[in-house]
């Protein structure tokens, strides 16, 4: 995709991001998800967090569209804006609320599986499904043998994650796991260097960096 058509999806994941950061801060630690009045300003975000998730999503999102087709764009530009929002949520709540993931998730089905009826690409459907099973049963293997490091909602998020990355390749599915645990334990290494004691970080805002960085180079 041109830099004009990206710029402009950038500056429409930029507006997206108002209302996500309003329903991330909104978001409790335990319970339903809200949309908060004065959402379309992204309260109850203040400003400078509403700018930061805005930020976030635009740039997520003109990567996605200048390095990838059009054809299967929507899901990777929902990705983009919700994973925002899902990191944040993750960080300030140490959640990451089922809607939202599966959202993302539905999204990216939805899109590829219309690509496949349209343009013939099951078998690129067929691995995204079939990447998105193995790596929600491996994360939920490492959930039940560490408990207390990862919950469902990462298990779910690294389903997701996978079936939008396997789309493109099995390569960038492996790709975004990987750089997604080598950042958490990077930023687990450095948090226990500091404080001396071990931590229980959100893995959350790996993914998406993982999920990203893997569009980036694919």
């Amino acid at each position: 995709m041109d830099v004009f058509a990206a710029s402009g999806l950038a500056v429409a994941g930029a507006l997206a991001g108002i209302p996500i950061s309003a329903i991330s801060y909104a978001a409790p630690a335990h319970g339903s998800l809200q949309v908060p009045a004065g959402w379309w300003r992204g309260a109850p975000a203040r400003p400078a967090a509403v700018l930061a998730v805005s930020l976030m999503a635009g740039v997520a999102t003109w990567l996605v569209a200048w390095r990838l087709p059009t054809t299967t764009m929507p899901a990777f530009w929902i990705f983009a804006v919700v994973g925002a929002g899902l990191a944040v949520i993750d960080v300030r709540r140490r959640r990451l609320p089922y809607p939202l993931v599966g959202t993302a998730a539905a999204a990216s089905a939805l899109c590829f599986a219309v690509d496949a009826a349209v343009h013939g690409s099951e078998g690129s459907l067929l691995r995204a499904l079939a990447a998105a099973l193995i790596a929600a049963l491996l994360m939920l293997g490492v959930a039940l043998s560490f408990p207390g490091q990862l919950g469902l909602g990462d298990v779910a998020l690294s389903g997701a994650v996978t079936l939008n990355l396997a789309w493109l390749s099995w390569q960038a599915a492996i790709a975004g796991m990987f750089i997604a645990f080598l950042l958490q334990g990077v930023i687990g290494l450095l948090v226990r260097v500091r404080t001396r004691a071990p931590a229980t970080l959100p893995m959350g805002p790996a993914m998406w960096a993982g999920w990203l960085l893997a569009v980036a180079v694919s």
